[in-house]
């Protein structure tokens, strides 16, 4: 199967090209470096065909894709660190929701069979609840309107291109290679400096998902003979706050680690859970993350050559 990734040198979409190669598919990776530089191609296996290009260029993306003759395009390039979106509105706005129209009718138009978009968990709202795909979006930042959007875009292509979009709505991933400074990264490299660990929002909970369980629920969704219009969530249904995990690293190190809440890190409001309900992904393709939190933070904690 011909399949093109945006975004496929990136964090997720990197270890989503090791996946569709193992799977002896042929892989179209577009992306355009804006995370770590030309250093970042490095992510990209040889076996895949790496296309340094921007989605917002629609002439580009429609050459690209038609030629990839694709049977599937998976659309996860967008900026999605929250700081830098803060900062950068205009251009979030325009990388993410521009760029998906682009990137949906070039594959709309190159005949593509199915898009999986993704898409986030920061659209919900907070909830004590687990959350499942019927509760309404309320998106309290920059970068989840942008992905609520994102979503409008893709319901709108599928509905005037007949281009099947599959919507996942991924919650916290982690792993090795994460190039930004989310809470694992951070927690990763305060660990390389000693046992002190400078936090700001200690209690409130997230569902972290690692990063080839995320991936391998895009293959299969890739795969399988999915309903129309699916939208799914990808987690674990499980959550937890900083001060648990970090009290898990400290107990897989064998060694107690501290925090120092540091005041400029507090962020004055924040949602306190967020879980996903992932029965719809359960019961599309029989998912079931394999990595618990502990399992996937000692794979990370052996990849940062810290255990």
């Amino acid at each position: 199967m011909n399949v093109v990734i945006t975004g496929g040198a990136g964090f997720i979409g990197s270890e989503l090209v090791r996946q569709c190669l193992q799977e002896k598919f042929d892989v179209t990776v577009i992306d355009n470096l804006c995370v770590g530089g030309a250093e970042s191609a490095k992510n990209v296996p040889s076996a895949a065909k790496l296309i340094v290009e921007d989605i917002t260029d629609g002439e580009r993306m429609h050459e690209i894709i038609a030629a990839a003759k694709p049977t599937v395009v998976f659309h996860l390039a967008a900026h999605h660190f929250i700081p830098f979106c803060n900062d950068h509105p205009s251009e979030t706005l325009r990388v993410n929701v521009e760029g998906t129209q682009t990137v949906l009718d070039a594959a709309a138009a190159a005949g593509a069979k199915k898009a999986i978009i993704a898409s986030s968990g920061s659209i919900y709202p907070s909830t004590d609840e687990l959350i499942s795909e019927s509760l309404p979006a309320a998106p309290v930042d920059i970068y989840g309107l942008s992905k609520k959007m994102t979503e409008d875009v893709s319901n709108y292509v599928a509905s005037v291109r007949g281009l099947d979009c599959v919507l996942v709505r991924l919650f916290n991933t982690y792993g090795p290679g994460d190039p930004h400074p989310h809470l694992l990264p951070h927690i990763v490299d305060s660990l390389k400096q000693g046992d002190t660990i400078p936090l700001g929002n200690i209690k409130t909970k997230r569902d972290y998902v690692f990063v080839s369980d995320v991936a391998k629920a895009l293959l299969d969704l890739s795969k399988a003979d999915t309903k129309p219009g699916l939208i799914a969530n990808i987690g674990t249904g499980d959550e937890f706050s900083a001060e648990e995990i970090v009290l898990m690293i400290g107990e897989v190190l064998g060694r107690p680690l501290h925090i120092d809440v540091d005041q400029s890190r507090v962020r004055k409001s924040d949602k306190m859970h967020q879980r996903a309900d992932i029965g719809v992904l359960a019961e599309a393709v029989d998912y079931a993350p394999q990595y618990s939190l502990r399992e996937g933070l000692t794979k990370l904690l052996e990849a940062e050559k810290l255990l």
